[in-house]
C-alpha cells in the first residue's frame, strides 16, 4: 500500500471507518489546507474528533504513524495548498477584479492538475467500457452534480449510448429508475453531503443486479460499499465558492475516453450525426 495517495487509499478502506472517523475524512477533504500542517492535538481540535479516532483513521488507511498520514495529505494536495493558503479568504487580499481572475484561475488549475495526477486510469476505461456496454445509462446527479450528469446525458446520445437523467424530481426517483436491470448502470455525481435519497435509489439498483458508478469529492462508506466502482474527484478550493470545474473536466475525460476506446463504431455515429445536421440546414 506504500504506493498509494491519499485518495486511492480512500477508495480502497471508506467502508472500514466509522462514522466518527468519515467525519475526519470529510473535514480533512474540505480543509486539506490546515491539515496538512496541523499537529495531532490541533487536528482533534480542529475536526472535533479524539486522538484515538485520528489514530485508528490513519491505520485503517495504511499508514503507520501520523508523519506519514500527514505526509500524504500534503504530498496530494501540494499543487493546491499554495492557492488555499493565498486565498484563506477569497477576497481578503485581493484588490482588483484581475486579481480575483487570476487566484481563481490558479485554484482551478491546481485542481484539475491534481485530477491529472492522481487519476485512477484503469478506473476510468472500466466506466468508459461499462457505459459504452450498457443496454441503458441511468444518470443520477442531485445538487450540483446535476451539472457533469446532465452534460454526459447529452453528449453520450451522440455516441449512440441510450442514456436517461434521472433525480430531476427526486419525489420520484425510484419511479424513474423502476425499468434498471442487469443490463444497465446507475452512473452518479454525488457532491451534496445529502445521502439519504440517493442510498435508497442505490440500494434498489443494486439489488436489481445493475452495475453502479460512483463519482464524488465525499467519502461515504455506505455509497462505496454499494457501488461497483467509486472514483474520488473533489470539488475545487471551497474558498473559492467550491467550484465544479473539476468534476466538470472529469465528465470530459470520461467522454472522451468512450469516444477512444470506442473507436471507429462512435466515430462514424459522430460522423453520421454532423453530416445530417449539415443536411438539415436550410
Amino acid at each position: 500500500m506504500d504506493d498509494q495517495n491519499w485518495a486511492e487509499r480512500l477508495a480502497g478502506h471508506s467502508v472500514a471507518l466509522s462514522r466518527r472517523e468519515v467525519d475526519l475524512v470529510a473535514w480533512i477533504v474540505a480543509a486539506p489546507h490546515e491539515a496538512a500542517f496541523l499537529t495531532l492535538q490541533e487536528l482533534t481540535d480542529k475536526a472535533g474528533v479524539s486522538k484515538p479516532t485520528v489514530i485508528s483513521c490513519y491505520r485503517q488507511l495504511g499508514y503507520q504513524d501520523y508523519q506519514e498520514f500527514q505526509n500524504g495529505i500534503q504530498d496530494f494536495y501540494a499543487g493546491q495548498i499554495d492557492s488555499y493558503r493565498a486565498g484563506a479568504v477569497a477576497f481578503r487580499n485581493l484588490e482588483s477584479l484581475q486579481d480575483v481572475i487570476n487566484a481563481s484561475l490558479d485554484v482551478e488549475l491546481s485542481s484539475i492538475e491534481t485530477l491529472r495526477n492522481n487519476l485512477d486510469l484503469d478506473g476510468l476505461e472500466e466506466m468508459a467500457r461499462g457505459l459504452m456496454a450498457a443496454r441503458t445509462v441511468y444518470m443520477y446527479g442531485d445538487g450540483t452534480g446535476f451539472y457533469p450528469g446532465h452534460y454526459l446525458v447529452q453528449r453520450l446520445r451522440r455516441c449512440g449510448i441510450v442514456t436517461f437523467l434521472a433525480g430531476t424530481d427526486r419525489e420520484h426517483v425510484l419511479d424513474e429508475l423502476v425499468p434498471i436491470s442487469g443490463d444497465d448502470i446507475l452512473l452518479v455525481f454525488y457532491y451534496t453531503q445529502d445521502a439519504a435519497v440517493l442510498r435508497r435509489c442505490m440500494e434498489f439498483c443494486s439489488s436489481k443486479g445493475a452495475r453502479i458508478f460512483l463519482v464524488t469529492g465525499f467519502l461515504e462508506p455506505g455509497l462505496c460499499g454499494l457501488a461497483t466502482k467509486h472514483l474520488f474527484v473533489p470539488r475545487g478550493n471551497i474558498r473559492f465558492k467550491n467550484s465544479m470545474a473539476t468534476p466538470m473536466a472529469f465528465a470530459q475525460l470520461l467522454l472522451m475516453a468512450v469516444e477512444y476506446l470506442g473507436g471507429d463504431r462512435i466515430a462514424d455515429g459522430l460522423r453520421n450525426l454532423e453530416m445530417t445536421r449539415k443536411g438539415m440546414i436550410i
